[in-house]
């Protein structure tokens, strides 16, 4: 299996090929605030102050705000984050 960094390269830098993902930051920096904020949402289910169930609307929501390009509305997640 590879490792996480080479599966999510791909995706981060199509979106940004796409226009979806902001350019002015490095794809490696993306790539980490990526993995910050999963880190940060397990650390928040083993904390009891976030569930599980919630987990990936609070990340798809978190990277969204982060990855969409300056000037650009956010895109909805749909998941009332």
């Amino acid at each position: 299996m590879p490792a996480p960094r080479p599966r999510v390269e791909a995706p981060v830098a199509r979106g940004r090929a796409e226009g979806a993902f902001r350019t002015d930051l490095p794809i490696a920096w993306m790539i980490n605030v990526l993995h910050a904020v999963m880190h940060s949402a397990a650390d928040e289910i083993r904390a009891d102050r976030l569930t599980s169930e919630r987990a990936a609307d609070h990340i798809t929501a978190t990277v969204l705000a982060a990855f969409t390009p300056p000037g650009q509305p956010v895109p909805e997640t749909g998941g009332g984050a």
